[in-house]
């Protein structure tokens, strides 16, 4: 059944309704959530927290809703695309996006005012005042209800898009795995939120590693397994869904791996204390977080866009992607290598080249000519061999 015929069936007349449909209304509920979630919840548990003052909170909260409210839209629109419901066309999908613009702006007028009385809590309960107070309640009161309406309508639209996802079996376990691996490592090194001198705490680091692992990992995954159709990796999946893996795959990713972690001994930086378990379970995690977004993700969409672009041959491709993505990990890893103490800048520059460079380039070629398992395999054995060596 066509697309027309479902229409007519569901609009006896004829005529297509004018409506934005759950596409439109993801993306107009998402925009007023991120603002809200932004402007208003994290300004408001910053000043409670005593780690933003109370002068110029509602400049602050303005202009920090402004960028909620732009994350959230993109979010958002990506999501009602891919999610709208069946018999909607993409065509008509986003005609119905750039209707919802005009609910946007009324939905974004109310969400503001929630987000300023949420960010002004502290400040209502030190006046004690019945008004301020009774608007900071209301102010929490319209947040939670925007919260609530847009984790249902994205719910909803997320089901969608995951039956109509070719390679959700796959996309699945790189999410899961990049989800845990993103918590691992955000409790057993809890990071500081950057100009905000907040470090999160355990619950802290169990919802940034959500909104990564939704925002960030999930949609680049969802990319790479995209592009990878278009690409010419002989198995770039191996491992995952219904590619299997052979014993010669991992095998190949075990040498590979152990030998680029020898190599990488001798530059490595004095050991602080000995390797123990908790250490081995971070280098897992980190070389999960390494191979999806800079092998699965990075490498797989510079050699798309080199071969769709440049035309260039495929052994060029292969050897830009995989360049590109190495000099990526080093600028990743440069700032805590000049953390180390080397005594000169030529130790920082050789950890560079034999424990960063060197090995990214090893894992790009694995991931390349025999796929993403043997790559992380690589991977995980390198970082196990430095840590047990240094």
């Amino acid at each position: 059944m066509n697309a027309p015929t479902t229409q007519n069936k569901t609009n006896p007349g004829g005529t297509v309704p004018r409506t934005i449909g759950l596409h439109g209304r993801v993306a107009v509920f998402s925009a007023m959530a991120g603002g809200v979630a932004v402007g208003g919840v994290l300004v408001a548990a910053m000043t409670l927290a005593g780690r933003l003052s109370g002068n110029a909170i509602f400049a602050t909260a303005t202009a920090l809703f402004a960028i909620g409210a732009l994350l959230g839209l993109v979010h958002g629109a990506v999501l009602g695309f891919l999610g709208r419901p069946s018999g909607v066309t993409p065509r008509q999908a986003g005609h119905d996006l750039g209707r919802a613009a005009l609910y946007l702006v009324p939905g974004l007028a109310v969400s503001w005012l929630a987000a300023i009385w949420v960010a002004m809590t502290l400040v209502a309960f030190y006046t004690g005042r019945v008004g301020p107070v009774a608007g900071a309640a209301a102010g929490w009161l319209a947040a939670g209800t925007i919260l609530a309406a847009t984790g249902v309508q994205a719910l909803r639209a997320l089901r969608n898009a995951y039956v109509r996802w070719p390679e959700r079996r796959a996309g699945t376990v790189l999410a899961a795995a990049s989800f845990a691996a993103l918590l691992l490592l955000f409790v057993s090194d809890r990071p500081e939120i950057w100009g905000m001198r907040l470090r999160i705490t355990e619950v802290g680091a169990v919802l940034l590693a959500s909104l990564l692992a939704v925002w960030v990992a999930g949609p680049l995954v969802t990319l790479a397994l995209r592009l990878s159709r278009s690409v010419p990796f002989p198995r770039p999946m191996a491992g995952l869904g219904s590619a299997r893996i052979t014993a010669a795959d991992l095998g190949l990713g075990l040498v590979v791996g152990l030998v680029v972690g020898l190599l990488a001994v001798p530059s490595a930086g004095p050991a602080s204390a000995p390797a123990a378990f908790g250490s081995m379970v971070v280098d897992v995690s980190q070389a999960v977080v390494n191979e999806v977004l800079l092998r699965l993700f990075l490498v797989t969409a510079v050699a798309w866009l080199l071969l769709r672009w440049h035309r260039v041959q495929v052994n060029e491709a292969l050897v830009g992607a995989v360049l590109a993505a190495a000099l990526i990990q080093v600028l990743i890893y440069a700032p805590g290598a000049a953390a180390i103490g080397f005594a000169s800048w030529t130790g920082t520059a050789l950890f560079l080249l034999m424990a960063v460079a060197l090995p990214a380039a090893a894992f790009g070629v694995v991931f390349w000519k025999r796929g993403f398992a043997p790559a992380l395999v690589a991977d995980m054995v390198a970082l196990a061999a430095v840590t047990l060596l240094v």
